[in-house]
């Protein structure tokens, strides 16, 4: 039995936590909510913030930590820093911070030659007018230093320049460094997978439909497998080794964001650590047959286990809003819970809300999780339970 410390306590961290568990190892985990879900079914939890280095490497000396697991991007360079320190299995700190700062990120796929967007970085918010315009436009600004999504909006001509630069500024985690980039107008895709002394293996890849607007990119839905050709999917495989190479990252989940145009991939980001939501502890072992929490775990024990996909199922990852107007409540949420092939399903939304388009991913009101022998079969669950809900709206 090994002691494992989870960084993130959320509702959808408990899927990881059992099944970690359910190795036979004991599990403890902080966050800074002092009242978070997991706690509840944790062997051990402390409030401690996922960026407090210091409170996290005591904690696990106190646990006596065998193994430190950042589920999300919040805790990636925590978990290193920590594990580093305690002379525990991990990411090194420099290397987790290129797969933290989307612009050392790029430098590296560039050094290495590789399939990306064009690309332009700058200290200075004034400096991006004249990137934009190098570039052409659309262009997508970010931060370099966050993650969820926020931050990153596509303006699409000069006049739309200046909303997202105020944007991105207001989304910076050190308020420094920007990215403008060539916007790739194609398929965006997912790959899940993890590196384990040095074999990478993918597990799980997905298209994805994004939500309809004119300044947000963000993930509408998520379908598995990815519906591409063969060949096409090929060059993703490549072009995702490459990726985590020219990164050097080892012994680590791994997710990474690619755009398909005119069948040739281009890297978008990879992130160390594993997808977030219910891709982690639910989803890619629904495609795939492997619990990537369970791989993870063997992965930082340095322990032999089953790592290659089984099969490559159905699952889709549907998010969804109310119709516009005024929110007053909604009717079928237990019915569909109910339904056979809905892995997870919930809405979150107070009555009395406007309903408007979502900046970023944590600002998603509704998911839905569906699972089927096929790609086809689980498009088919999502769409009827969505289609179940009865909203109660008014009028804006």
């Amino acid at each position: 039995m090994a002691v494992i410390l989870q960084l993130g306590a959320g509702e959808l961290m408990k899927h990881s936590i059992r099944q970690i568990q359910a190795m036979g190892h004991e599990v403890y985990v902080i966050d800074k909510n002092p009242n978070a879900p997991a706690f509840d079914i944790a062997d051990g939890y402390q409030a401690i913030d996922l960026i407090d280095v210091d409170g996290i490497t005591q904690y696990a000396k106190e646990i006596s930590a065998d193994a430190i697991i950042a589920v999300n991007e919040a805790g990636v360079l925590s978990a290193a820093k920590a594990s580093k320190l305690l002379g525990l299995r991990g990411l090194d700190p420099e290397i987790a911070i290129k797969a933290l700062d989307k612009g050392k990120m790029r430098q590296a796929w560039q050094n290495a030659g590789l399939s990306q967007p064009r690309f332009m970085l700058t200290n200075n918010a004034d400096g991006i007018p004249d990137f934009a315009s190098i570039i052409g436009y659309p262009v997508v600004v970010k931060p370099t230093m966050n993650w969820g999504s926020r931050g990153v909006s596509v303006a699409e001509t000069a006049d739309d320049l200046a909303w997202s630069m105020e944007f991105a500024a207001n989304n910076h985690k050190t308020g420094t460094d920007f990215s403008v980039e060539e916007y790739i107008d194609g398929i965006e895709m997912t790959i899940e997978g993890i590196v384990y002394n040095r074999e990478i293996i993918i597990l799980a890849k997905s298209d994805k439909i994004l939500q309809h607007h004119p300044r947000y990119r963000v993930d509408q839905s998520l379908h598995y497998p990815a519906n591409l050709s063969g060949v096409v999917l090929d060059e993703v495989d490549k072009l995702f080794i490459r990726a985590v190479e020219a990164l050097n990252l080892n012994n680590c989940a791994l997710h990474c964001e690619m755009r398909i145009k005119d069948e040739q991939p281009y890297l978008l980001e990879m992130a160390a650590r594993p997808g977030g939501g219910h891709i982690f502890g639910q989803i890619v072992e629904a495609v795939s047959g492997i619990s990537m929490p369970q791989a993870l775990t063997n992965i930082l024990l340095n322990e032999d286990f089953e790592k290659y996909p089984k099969y490559q199922h159905g699952a889709v990852y549907r998010f969804f809003t109310p119709p516009s107007g005024i929110f007053m409540g909604v009717d079928g949420l237990e019915e569909v819970r109910a339904m056979e092939g809905v892995l997870d399903f919930g809405f979150h939304m107070q009555v009395g809300t406007r309903v408007e388009p979502y900046a970023d991913g944590a600002s998603r009101p509704g998911y839905c999780v569906t699972s089927a022998q096929t790609r086809e079969e689980a498009i088919a669950i999502a769409e009827k339970a969505v289609a179940t809900l009865r909203y109660k709206m008014e009028a804006n």
